[in-house]
C-alpha cells in the first residue's frame, strides 16, 4: 500500500477510537453521578399506609403510617408525606438507606393542624 493511504487509515482509526472512548465516558457519567449523590434503591414502594388523629398534650395532632418495602438493590430512598387541611399544606420526609429486601415502617407527625377547622384532613405519600 501507499504510504499516504496508511497514513490514512491510521488517522480514521484513531478518530474513531477517540469517538467511542468519548461515548464511554458521556455514557458511564450519569451513573457515577447518581452514585455520589446517594443510589436510590429501584423498586421502593408504599406497602401499606395509613392516618390517625387525636391529642398530644396540648395539641391536635395528625399522624401518617407508612411501610415502604426494597424490592430491588441497596441504596438511599427518601418518602414523602403532605397533609393537606382546607388551604393549608404540611410536606415532611425522611431519607433512609435501605438493604436489598428491607422494609421500614415509618410515622410521620403533624402537630401543625388545626382542631377549630371542620376541614377534612387529607394525605399523599410518596417514594423518590
Amino acid at each position: 500500500m501507499p504510504k499516504p493511504l496508511n497514513a490514512l487509515i491510521v488517522g480514521a482509526a484513531a478518530i474513531i477510537v477517540v469517538v467511542v472512548v468519548v461515548l464511554a465516558i458521556l455514557l458511564l457519567m450519569p451513573s457515577i453521578r447518581r452514585a455520589a449523590e446517594g443510589a436510590q434503591p429501584p423498586n421502593v414502594s408504599v406497602t401499606s399506609k395509613s392516618s390517625r388523629t387525636g391529642i398530644n398534650g396540648l395539641d391536635y395532632v395528625a399522624w401518617v403510617d407508612v411501610s415502604v418495602h426494597n424490592y430491588g438493590g441497596e441504596g438511599n430512598s427518601t418518602v414523602w408525606v403532605r397533609v393537606t387541611q382546607g388551604t393549608n399544606k404540611w410536606t415532611k420526609s425522611k431519607t433512609f438507606y435501605y438493604n436489598a429486601g428491607e422494609s421500614k415502617d415509618l410515622t410521620f407527625e403533624f402537630s401543625e393542624i388545626g382542631l377549630w377547622t371542620t376541614n377534612p384532613i387529607y394525605y399523599l405519600v410518596w417514594v423518590e
